[in-house]
């Protein structure tokens, strides 16, 4: 069964009586413990489609099934809690809180799912050794280099334990060297853990690396 399913995703926005197509008619299925890059120009639908993987934007045509569930019968509670306990999420600017430390940071969604403090300390040390954040744990964001602060994005993403990994341009802000220290981690974790992964870039060295690559162009998947 596949992990994700989408059948004929559309997407508009409307701005006043104006009407944006941004997703035509995508299809697309994620098996688990898949690596998946979505690659294409700027403009192209791609983000869009990854926050609807998520569970971040609603589809305004189509069928999302996630693990065999239908998307379209479940309320706001019920995705809230796949989000929580089902996704990890990793952004290109870390969005990570700067008060808080590392620890601290990758501790926060295991807070909101009421993991009692010291199993969440247990988790969020362990996730930041597995990313090599064993001698920052204590850092703030903004005494960490840019790489330092994805990988403890990544920690946060993985505390949870998710079924899913989406990743909205990881590599984007870092240049090509942390890039690939950075894609490392995201290989080992998808060998090593099978977690299925699916992440947007724009560059074509991520998306060499990854098991499948899908590109997308004026809202549509033109290649696979």
């Amino acid at each position: 069964m596949a992990l994700i399913e989408l059948k004929g995703i559309n997407k508009t926005y409307r701005i006043g009586d104006l009407a944006v197509e941004v997703l035509r008619g995508v299809d697309l299925s994620v098996e688990p413990g898949e690596l998946l890059a979505i690659m294409g120009e700027s403009g192209g639908g791609k983000s869009t489609l990854m926050n609807i993987i998520g569970f971040l934007d609603s589809p305004s045509g189509g069928g999302y099934r996630f693990e065999g569930q239908d998307a379209g019968h479940l309320d706001d509670n019920q995705l809230a809690r796949i989000r929580n306990q089902k996704i990890g999420f990793i952004f290109q600017q870390f969005n990570l809180l700067p008060r808080l430390t590392a620890l601290e940071n990758v501790m926060l969604p295991l807070v909101y799912r009421g993991v009692p403090p010291r199993e969440r300390e247990r988790v969020a040390r362990k996730m930041l050794e597995r990313v090599g954040m064993a001698q920052r744990m204590t850092h703030r964001p903004p005494e960490l280099s840019g790489g330092q602060q994805q990988r403890v994005a990544i920690a946060r993403a993985l505390s949870g334990n998710p079924a899913l990994i989406l990743a909205d341009e990881p590599t984007g802000a870092l240049d090509s060297q942390v890039s690939q220290e950075i894609m490392d981690i995201f290989l080992e974790l998808n060998r090593d853990n099978k977690i299925t992964t699916v992440m947007v870039t724009h560059d074509p060295r991520v998306g060499k690396q990854c098991r499948r690559t899908v590109r997308m162009a004026d809202g549509m998947v033109v290649e696979v």
